[in-house]
């Protein structure tokens, strides 16, 4: 459910502005106890915000990277600046009472948008993959498609070992070896003497032996 215009999220603000007095654009203070009445504001409403100036915690302006960077290379001109997730949103101004509720959602996860076609038939969207079983012909038109029927009880193995239903020889054929014996010589190997085979299952490809 997206986030009402009106409230505020829980995303930490990081704004860092001019401390009383120093701001030359600003000389009466105006924009910057604007500012400070609205970031008061939501704060109050809950909002996370942390304000920081230059008179008051010096020091934060040359800790924070992004900040200090900034500062490096466009002087502090570029101040008042706000960083969101140590991203730098907003600089060369303070930021309005709607930047700073609109912000503070940055960490909520909307909701993927679903098309009303796609709610409707339960998709959820045409990015899901369908899950009914591919149908092959059957009977008759198996016969005409040139497409030989599986048995109805189950997938058709051939003369592969099912090693489900146990094992010939020692064990299991490691990984990478064949699994794939004649009944003939899976009998042969089965009625050969332990010294002829080794006692392994005689196939000469599982590497048993």
């Amino acid at each position: 459910m997206m986030a009402r215009k009106d409230t505020v999220g829980t995303t930490p603000l990081e704004v860092f502005i001019w401390g009383e007095g120093e701001n030359e654009q600003d000389p009466q203070d105006e924009l910057r106890t604007e500012f400070l009445e609205q970031a008061q504001a939501l704060l109050d409403e809950g909002a996370d915000i942390a304000v920081y100036s230059t008179d008051s915690y010096p020091s934060a302006f040359e800790q924070c990277v992004p900040v200090a960077e900034m500062i490096e290379v466009s002087g502090r001109d570029c101040l008042p600046l706000m960083l969101v997730d140590g991203v730098v949103k907003v600089s060369f101004m303070y930021p309005t009472a709607e930047q700073m509720r609109r912000f503070s959602h940055a960490n909520e996860v909307k909701p993927k948008k679903v098309s009303a076609a796609a709610a409707a038939c339960g998709t959820g969207g045409a990015d899901e993959v369908s899950t009914a079983p591919a149908l092959e012909p059957a009977g008759f038109a198996a016969t005409l498609a040139g497409v030989t029927e599986k048995p109805a009880g189950g997938p058709e193995i051939g003369n592969r070992i099912n090693l489900m239903g146990g094992d010939f020889g020692d064990g299991i054929p490691t990984e990478g070896s064949v699994a794939i014996k004649s009944v003939t010589s899976i009998t042969q190997a089965m009625m050969q003497p332990a010294s002829s085979n080794g006692g392994g299952c005689g196939c000469g490809n599982c590497g048993c032996s």
